[in-house]
């Protein structure tokens, strides 16, 4: 019977050793926030202006992959039957990904600007 009790005592030992850190690390995590800054409260539509020029930025970044893909669609294929049309499809990809995070980037601007 004594071996029993000291080895749920162990046991118990061990789980609480166990579970103390992962306790902690839970109350760590810093709370949510809807600003994209470092918990600065600025006005909205100082915010708004930041979400507009990133818009800007992502819509360039958008063209600039779209002429990427015009420019490799336009290339003569290499030796050995391979082509460009991966990569352009590629250059497709990125420029639909800039523009959906522009739409989202002047989504949160609009609503931040009311």
């Amino acid at each position: 019977m004594n071996r029993r009790l000291s080895g749920f005592a162990c046991l118990t030992a061990v789980s609480l050793l166990v579970a103390a850190p992962l306790a902690l690390a839970q109350e760590a995590t810093p709370p949510m926030h809807m600003h994209k800054s470092e918990m600065d409260h600025r006005p909205d539509k100082e915010v708004a202006t930041e979400y507009k020029s990133e818009a800007t930025q992502l819509r360039e970044k958008a063209e600039s992959h779209r002429k990427l893909a015009k420019s490799y669609r336009g290339r003569t294929a290499p030796k050995g039957g391979a082509n460009y049309e991966t990569i352009a499809r590629h250059c497709d990809k990125l420029a639909k990904y800039y523009e959906d995070a522009a739409k989202e980037a002047e989504g949160v601007a609009a609503e931040l600007a009311k």
